[in-house]
């Protein structure tokens, strides 16, 4: 990262910067970072990230939290994603109903996560009836690929020349989660890859388990992960098969969605 500290003199390293300060906003959620935490985790010098900033801020993609100082993504950053094309910008409007019909179903918490990168971006959430929660998540929270049941099914998904490069590409940030280690995320994705379905218990948080399985486009690609999660006593492994049974119906009925009337997936 000491390289990017260099004079900027390239409007592509400017961008480059741009987004990587953006993602760690994003990452950070509501509560924001500071300037200093934000100079750190990204390498570049204080006034660089200073400047970058103070752009960001004037385009109302970054606000400032007036007592903390704290900064976080702005209003404009959420104008821009509704005017992702309709086949992404839908998709949490059509998953929402078989999503809290899956949380109705089983009492438990139904994420949809989508890949950003080598990060999970948490699109919706919906919240079953049992009362105790497991709010692992919340919607817009971004994870490195592996960190959680979404993230092992996606890299399950992949063939192993593009597994790899998510193994070494994550290596470093996966350092921030003590309860993932390397090889354990292989051995979770090798299982999940045998399975067809993923098993997280206690990655993001301890005491929580969490199950997942891919929902495909049209044409058979990945493009989400569908998940229910819970304290550890509600996924138990002799309700695996029924929750996964669950999430497979929602998964099919997604799907079918998906691909329109008149056309079947692959």
């Amino acid at each position: 990262m000491r390289a990017m500290n260099r004079p900027d003199t390239s409007g592509a390293q400017t961008v480059d910067r741009a987004v990587a300060v953006l993602r760690l906003l994003a990452s950070a959620g509501e509560s924001g970072l500071r300037l200093i935490d934000l100079q750190h985790a990204s390498g570049l010098s204080k006034p660089t990230v200073h400047r970058l900033l103070t752009s960001l801020l004037q385009h109302g993609l970054v606000e400032q939290d007036e007592d903390t100082r704290r900064y976080r993504l702005g209003m404009e950053m959420a104008v821009l994603g509704w005017s992702v094309s309709s086949g992404r910008a839908d998709l949490r409007q059509l998953c929402g109903p078989d999503m809290q019909a899956l949380a109705d179903e089983t009492g438990d918490t139904a994420f949809l996560a989508v890949r950003s990168g080598y990060d999970t971006v948490c699109i919706e959430r919906k919240m079953g009836p049992y009362p105790i929660k497991a709010f692992t998540v919340d919607v817009g929270t971004r994870r490195p690929l592996g960190v959680g049941a979404g993230g092992i099914i996606m890299i399950a998904a992949l063939p192993e020349d593009e597994a790899e490069l998510v193994f070494e590409s994550i290596r470093e940030p996966l350092r921030a989660y003590p309860n993932v280690s390397e090889p354990s995320l292989r051995a979770a994705v090798a299982r999940a890859r045998e399975d067809g379905y993923a098993l997280s218990d206690g990655l993001v948080m301890t005491g929580v388990r969490g199950l997942a399985v891919r929902v495909s486009d049209a044409h058979g690609a990945p493009m989400a992960a569908l998940s229910l999660s819970a304290v550890q006593d509600r996924i138990r492994p002799e309700r695996v098969p029924a929750l996964v049974k669950a999430l497979e119906e929602r998964r099919k009925r997604i799907e079918r969605s998906l691909a329109g009337p008149g056309r079947r997936l692959r």
